[in-house]
């Protein structure tokens, strides 16, 4: 009756394994997705976001003198249609008028009552004092003025005397160019056909949607792969004490700790973003308006940033990015992959070296601290960022300025923190498991591979 029962325990522990295996094997798969969906949706985000800030930088807005030469002449060409004298200086005009036509009278009386030398001048000077009465030519000075006054503010004159300003404002304008602009007309025209837009209002429209539908995706996906992840651990968990599964489980939890260390590594981990929200200039009672002018943008991997630095071609830099690029990912990488060899075979198992690496090398790997520096690296460049931008904040009568500070984790600094976290619980649950059995020999300095499965 024994044996129906053993056979029994043997298939339900044989389902078991077989379950465990392929749950994990299934987690690993999905992770592997995920991890690339984030790959791929990290960069997307940073293709989009540097068009975006590429497009908004201050060089074609702010500091662009097309832009500027076209908000003052619409500034100007808007106040010149809304002309119109108000009552007090119709007033002043009429006067001015009024007292030039009385100047024009007296000058030409004067004109006329010189010293005529030609028998035609005394004649025409004995005519004007018979006949012509300076002071009834004095009177009729202020219905002349009337007459002037009325045609000069009628709208057909307003509209002539504003054609005549708005020609002399774009013949200025004309003299005010940057011999660049047809190249960036050219290059602006061709990123907005690229993301389907005729001009800039729509392309921003458009963008804008794509990125926060890649930036919620992302988070998403990012989550996931930290949930399979755990997921992983808590199978390795229930099949710790299944000697004849721990090499299987062994290989497949250290390639989701390798998933998420690549993909942590290789994956934007802080996006750095200053931006001028918006500029409001007062100019000739109109608002010239500066909004969404990028000031600095700047997203990196762990990965690039190494390379940055061991490209910089200075000898510091490139010794700090290799020490980074050794402690923090090549020798992580190592100790999972020793790891999962003194867990796969006998011979490997009994490497002094390969167990060194695998579970006494702790001190060595600096990924732990890593984390850290770029966690204060973060808190540092944001603090440097908003004390920048604060400067940039005000409102002074006519002017004002508002900042934006987007600076922000990215999902790479999030799976790098998982990846350290996972591959301290894959490290310490195999230490415990093993605790005793990879001892090395006191005489032959080699380890007993008690717990390898065979």
């Amino acid at each position: 009756m024994s044996r129906p029962m053993n056979h029994t325990a043997t298939h339900a522990s044989r389902l078991l394994r077989a379950t465990l295996v392929a749950a994990v094997a299934l987690l690993l798969l999905a992770e592997a997705w995920l991890g690339y969906q984030v790959h791929k949706l990290s960069d997307e985000r940073l293709r989009l976001k540097s068009t975006y800030s590429f497009v908004n930088n201050v060089s074609f807005g702010l500091l662009s003198v097309d832009i500027w030469r076209d908000q003052v002449i619409d500034a100007a060409s808007e106040k010149i249609s809304s002309f119109r004298l108000t009552p007090e200086q119709e007033d002043d005009l009429r006067k001015q008028i009024n007292a030039a036509l009385h100047g024009m009278v007296d000058d030409a009386f004067a004109d006329v009552n010189k010293k005529q030398k030609s028998l035609g001048g005394k004649l025409k000077k004995l005519a004007v004092k018979t006949i012509v009465d300076p002071k009834e030519v004095h009177a009729e000075v202020p219905g002349f003025t009337n007459k002037l006054m009325a045609e000069l503010t009628k709208p057909s004159s307003y509209r002539r005397i504003a054609n005549i300003a708005d020609t002399l404002v774009a013949e200025l304008g004309r003299k005010i160019y940057d011999s660049s602009a047809m190249g960036t007309k050219y290059l602006m025209d061709s990123i907005y056909r690229r993301y389907g837009a005729g001009e800039r209002t729509a392309f921003e429209r458009n963008i804008l949607q794509k990125m926060e539908v890649v930036r919620e995706n992302n988070w998403k996906y990012t989550y996931a792969m930290l949930g399979c992840a755990i997921a992983v651990l808590i199978c390795l968990f229930i099949g710790r004490k299944k000697t004849n599964l721990q090499s299987v489980l062994t290989v497949l939890a250290v390639v989701a700790a390798l998933v998420l260390l690549l993909t942590g590594v290789t994956t934007t981990l802080i996006e750095i973003d200053a931006m001028l929200q918006k500029l409001e200039l007062h100019l000739v009672s109109k608002a010239v308006t500066f909004a969404n002018q990028d000031l600095f943008f700047q997203s990196q991997s762990i990965i690039d940033v190494c390379w940055l630095l061991i490209n910089s071609g200075r000898a510091d830099s490139f010794i700090v990015g290799a020490m980074v690029l050794l402690f923090s990912v090549v020798f992580p990488l190592v100790k999972l992959v020793c790891i999962a060899l003194s867990r796969s075979r006998k011979e490997w198992a009994r490497s002094k070296t390969i167990y060194y690496f695998a579970f006494q090398s702790d001190k060595w790997d600096m990924s732990n601290v890593m984390v850290v520096a770029i966690l204060m690296t973060f808190i540092g460049f944001n603090g440097i960022v908003d004390s920048t931008l604060s400067t940039l904040n005000f409102t002074d009568g006519s002017l004002s300025s508002a900042t934006l500070n987007n600076t922000s984790i990215q999902p790479g600094y999030i799976l790098f923190v998982g990846f350290v976290v996972f591959s301290y619980f894959l490290s310490a649950m195999f230490k415990k498991i093993c605790e005793g059995d990879l001892k090395p020999n006191a005489r032959t300095g080699e380890v007993d591979p008690d717990c390898i499965s065979a």
